[in-house]
């Protein structure tokens, strides 16, 4: 797991050596499905499962996370468990920026403690970055506000060196842990919970909703800008691009949170039918 971009596909093509596994060359994700990936190791049969990212272009986080949902909590019906998780973070990133922190409490939120002992904190990257810089970043990341409260709990951290040898090194570490249902298996499977009842859920839409207040305050402030420029005597035509151009893009992402808002409150909708309906009964 990890957000969009941070080589989750590229680790399972190197690790299991399928040259079909997409990998993208930039900030849009070449996945948008949860997809696994079974190989032979050593006499056993590994499943690595590649998951899409949050903070996509062109997929709201709730998409993402009803996918994710829903094959885990497929697979938990199943008595299908998960080893471990590797958290990828490429160290390249000088800080841990709004949308890699948010990625981080969703990711807690996901799996919970109770299998905190099965998670690899990893950091990617390394051939990009001087070793002393890395090792700086790799220290900052040991920090309470970002991966130190889970280090504490049992969380491992580890580095992924961008080759085959490197992954089957953490590959190794997690074939013999105990598997553990994640967090929101449990409430979603177990509990009967709805998407948008799980801790998940409900950070997710707090954030939204966070989201549409200040991108609606950003468009009122930009359309206060843009009518002020209009008035403005010999004003810039590139000036007046630019404004509409952070508009259009205050619009989208404002369009996309409100969408997922929706899509959170309509994934509920059915177990508020069935109570209605038992009420009645």
């Amino acid at each position: 797991m990890g957000i969009t971009g941070v080589g989750k596909s590229y680790f399972i093509r190197e690790v299991t050596g399928y040259s079909e596994v997409n990998v993208s060359g930039g900030l849009y994700s070449s996945t948008i499905r949860v997809q696994p990936y079974s190989f032979e190791y050593l006499g056993e049969r590994i499943t690595l499962v590649d998951t899409p990212g949050f903070n996509d272009t062109n997929r709201t986080d709730t998409e993402v996370l009803k996918e994710i949902a829903d094959w885990t909590s497929k697979t938990y019906k199943k008595n299908q468990l998960l080893s471990g998780i590797i958290y990828l973070h490429p160290i390249t990133h000088t800080r841990m920026e709004g949308s890699a922190m948010r990625n981080l409490r969703m990711f807690q939120k996901l799996c919970g403690q109770q299998v905190l002992e099965n998670v690899l904190l990893t950091t990617t990257q390394w051939s990009n970055v001087n070793p002393a810089e890395g090792q700086a970043r790799e220290d900052g990341l040991r920090d309470e506000g970002l991966w130190g409260g889970l280090i504490s709990k049992g969380a491992t951290l580890q580095r992924f060196y961008g080759t085959r040898e490197s992954g089957l090194e953490l590959i190794n570490v997690l074939v013999s842990r105990t598997r553990k249902p994640l967090h929101i298996q449990d409430q979603i499977v177990k509990q009967r919970m709805t998407l948008l009842e799980t801790d998940a859920g409900r950070f997710l839409n707090e954030e939204l909703a966070a989201q549409e207040k200040a991108l609606k305050e950003r468009l009122v402030s930009l359309e206060s800008r843009f009518q002020e420029a209009m008035g403005t005597v010999g004003t810039v035509g590139c000036g007046l691009k630019s404004l509409m151009e952070e508009q259009a893009k205050s619009q989208k992402k404002l369009e996309m949170a409100e969408a997922g808002m929706k899509l959170l409150a309509a994934c509920s909708g059915g177990k508020i039918a069935r109570s209605e309906n038992e009420s009645r009964k």
